[in-house]
């Protein structure tokens, strides 16, 4: 149904268990014109990660009664679903500077009858979460999805968010990330990114070791519960802590990986320590970062989402969480085969044969969610190489 309303058509949309107003989009328009290009922002494919931002306050909060903020709301679907789904968000807090999305929140809070509760704002996103950023006034979840870089909003983000609370942050910027556009990467995320076989990774990793040194400058310490990429963007969901101790101790997890681009060795070291020559031909490698070296995600808190997806019906977001929550997470890269094969001169098995050989060899490996040709593992790189020779010469 579309509407002559707001100086530019819009149209009712069904996504969740919500209906809502956002702009309507010719067809084809994902080839004509950009979401960022119309008069409110608003992107169909990214239903996914709306999809993932419900399941994630739902698993993490035991209580009812949280306070919600998104500052970068655009036609306000995501904190209107996560208020309408969870069913335990007692105050919410939508913002655009863009006032025609301010007039579309407005509309689709009265639809959703979620007037008591939400608190509408058309201000600068950084203005809105600084007046947030002390005692009662902070939020226990801040979702900040921006169209591009996140990293101009972070730090008030972080500082508008209870200790304990959770904070949601996207990146659509992947050129950059992955090392396509390494100065612009340096200038958003204070980090040298590399274009790798496992860039995807590598991306994720950089972006959540910014939100960590980020956090680290305000006294707060970070901990990922769940993070993920998906085609045109990266996405965290990390619990802040305020705890100065901790903060210095998350350094633990921040550090730098560097690869031989001999003989493809990949080495990793902590954020003070000089990179090393490669161990295994005593090349100089390429290093890069700051990034995240620990963990991305807990398997506890990926497997409680996942229970909640499947009750949901969320077919898409269920099997992204199932592939995350079997995925290796003490290894920060992973291999693909068409790269192994390139290197060896030889024929790709299949990642999951790969996998299963390594498990019987007594090393841990799994697939990974980041890439259909790519698998993880902490075996050694001789003992893959040996294994992707005897499975590329058993299946000829």
């Amino acid at each position: 149904m579309d509407e002559k309303t707001l100086e530019f058509p819009i149209m009712i949309y069904e996504e969740g268990k919500v209906r809502f107003l956002a702009p309507a989009l010719p067809e084809g328009w994902e080839k004509a014109v950009s979401p960022s290009g119309i008069p409110v922002f608003f992107n169909p494919y990214s239903k996914l990660s709306r999809d993932m931002a419900v399941l994630a306050v739902k698993a993490y909060f035991e209580r009812k009664g949280i306070k919600v903020c998104e500052p970068l709301a655009g036609c306000g679907v995501r904190g209107i679903r996560i208020a309408v789904e969870t069913g335990i968000v007692s105050k919410l807090v939508l913002n655009d500077i863009n006032k025609f999305a301010y007039s579309l929140i407005r509309k689709n809070v009265e639809t959703a009858g979620l007037v008591n509760i939400t608190e509408v704002y058309n201000i600068d996103a950084n203005a809105l979460l600084a007046a947030h950023s002390s005692g009662g006034l902070r939020f226990d979840y801040v979702d900040v999805d921006p169209a591009g870089s996140p990293a101009p909003f972070l730090e008030n983000a972080i500082r508008s968010c209870q200790s304990g609370g959770l904070l949601g942050v996207t990146a659509t910027d992947l050129a950059p990330l992955c090392g396509t556009n390494p100065l612009s990467c340096i200038r958003k995320y204070d980090a040298v990114p590399y274009t790798s076989p496992y860039s995807k990774e590598t991306a994720v990793r950089i972006l959540v070791g910014f939100v960590a040194r980020t956090a680290a400058r305000v006294g707060m310490a970070i901990s990922p519960v769940l993070t993920f990429y998906r085609r045109h963007y990266i996405r965290t969901f990390v619990k802040l802590t305020y705890s100065k101790t901790l903060a210095k101790e998350s350094f633990k997890n921040v550090g730098w990986i560097s690869e031989c681009r001999s003989c493809g060795n990949v080495q990793w070291s902590s954020y003070t320590e000089p990179f090393k020559l490669c161990e295994l031909c005593k090349s100089t490698p390429q290093v890069f970062g700051p990034l995240w070296l620990g963990e991305l995600t807990s398997k506890d808190f990926a497997l409680k989402a996942l229970g909640i997806a499947y009750e949901a019906d969320m077919k898409e977001a269920y099997t992204l969480l199932k592939k995350i929550s079997e995925e290796l997470q003490t290894v920060p890269f992973y291999y693909r085969v068409d790269e192994i094969g390139k290197r060896l001169r030889s024929r790709a098995p299949k990642p999951a044969s790969i996998v299963d050989r390594l498990r019987l060899l007594g090393f841990n490996a799994s697939l990974t969610h980041f890439d259909g040709q790519g698998f993880k593992t902490d075996a050694p790189r001789e003992a893959v190489e040996q294994v992707f020779s005897e499975l590329a010469s058993s299946e000829a």
